[in-house]
């Protein structure tokens, strides 16, 4: 049969750019990888480690900012070279007397009455910093004992980084059937590859480090912090961004659909909102960064029109043997995705069906978030997802 050529471009260019985003990318890196030798980190240890300053935004966190805190002084990092600072954003709990409860110069609270959103206070946060090096995190994120000597290190010993991202562990309990950690260690591998290039894109808020004295203020409404912060450095100063699995964090996943969903919503909203004051790193000319860049990040973001205009591309074919069953095999996908919670107790089908609906939660918020921020909905405020702490893995002794 003759084909209508219009429906078939948008049909495969759509299907392919979606399969390089997710599959063909990280091949292309991991081949590239092969021919290209990392920024090695020196091993030997420091003699003269440099002053730190640990900043968390919090809101409402009195369930968990006791045991972060408790997690933070029993780091193994030299005590006196070590401040926390804990910015409240107008919390309406316990936050701030659990924080004034710990007896130490070493814990700075620095209350703010009213809520203003993340960016706004981690800019004040870092006008208060000491500290040579900062290292940001979050209220419901704990540490290994030596997360902040690696991130550290590393620093110090990689000359041309601006920043460097440590590894930070998704936990979910099994009957969640929440796949986000699995989804992150896919996310995790790739950061590998792209720190072999120090073209690591952002970072993650639970883990990550640099020079106080690069840091490039936020703009208030800024909503991705994380993802922020290192390529506004980039744009700003240079250098590239490692990822140092030895410094290593973990956290618990939401455990209900809904809350994953809301919170991807707010990143959909932020990623569109970023990329409007960072494409300049989109240009050709800045090399590996441009390339990761658009293929880890502005394809995937781009993921809900082009399953869109696919799934429209395939519908106007309809006809062709090999057309319906990519029509099958998309409905069939979908189908999988949203009735997962049927299929939880199969090995294979129940994890091809959580995978499926993992996809459809990140694409559907992605989608809602751009709605959000093009209708002027967005707003830099976060609300921590309920979740589940493991208090028996964290550490309690305070400082010597």
């Amino acid at each position: 049969m003759a084909y209508d050529i219009p429906p078939l471009v948008i049909t495969f260019l759509s299907f392919g750019l979606l399969l390089y985003a997710y599959a063909g990318y990280p091949a292309f890196l991991w081949i590239l990888s092969l021919f290209k030798r990392g920024e090695e980190c020196e091993r030997s240890a420091l003699s003269d480690w440099p002053e730190v300053s640990i900043l968390i935004s919090a809101y409402n966190e009195e369930r968990v900012i006791g045991e972060r805190i408790n997690n933070i002084l029993a780091l193994d990092y030299p005590k006196e070279y070590l401040e926390i600072l804990i910015g409240s954003d107008g919390s309406t709990d316990r936050t701030c007397q659990i924080v004034k409860s710990y007896q130490s110069e070493k814990i700075r609270l620095i209350a703010f009455e009213k809520r203003r959103g993340k960016a706004s206070v981690l800019n004040d946060l870092m006008r208060a910093a000491r500290g040579e090096i900062v290292v940001l995190t979050d209220a419901n994120t704990f540490f290994q004992p030596d997360a902040v000597r690696e991130l550290v290190r590393a620093l110090r010993f990689s000359p041309s980084a601006c920043a460097v991202v440590g590894r930070l562990e998704l936990r979910s309990s099994a009957k969640s059937g929440n796949l986000d950690g699995a989804y992150w260690r896919y996310e995790t591998w790739i950061k590998k590859l792209e720190s072999r290039f120090g073209a690591v894109l952002g970072a993650n808020g639970a883990i990550y480090a640099f020079w106080r004295e690069q840091y490039a203020p936020l703009p208030q409404q800024a909503i991705v912090d994380d993802f922020l912060i290192p390529m506004l450095m980039r744009l700003r100063s240079g250098g590239r961004v490692f990822f140092v699995p030895s410094a290593t964090a973990w956290e618990t996943s939401p455990e209900r659909v809904r809350d994953e969903f809301k919170r991807r919503v707010r990143i959909g909203a932020g990623d569109l909102q970023a990329l409007t004051w960072t494409w300049r790193l989109l240009l050709p000319w800045q090399g590996m960064v441009a390339l990761t860049y658009f293929s880890h990040k502005v394809l995937r973001w781009l993921g809900p029109w082009l399953m869109l205009f696919g799934f429209g591309g395939n519908l106007w074919l309809l006809g062709d043997p090999v057309f319906e069953m990519i029509f099958i095999g998309q409905i069939s996908f979908y189908g999988l995705g949203l009735s997962a919670g049927l299929f939880r107790r199969l090995p294979v089908l129940g994890f091809v069906a959580f995978a499926a609906r993992y996809f459809l939660v990140l694409n559907a918020g992605l989608f809602v978030g751009f709605a959000h921020l093009s209708l002027g909905m967005a707003r830099p405020f976060w609300a921590t997802a309920p979740r589940r702490f493991d208090h028996a893995r964290i550490q309690r002794p305070g400082f010597s």
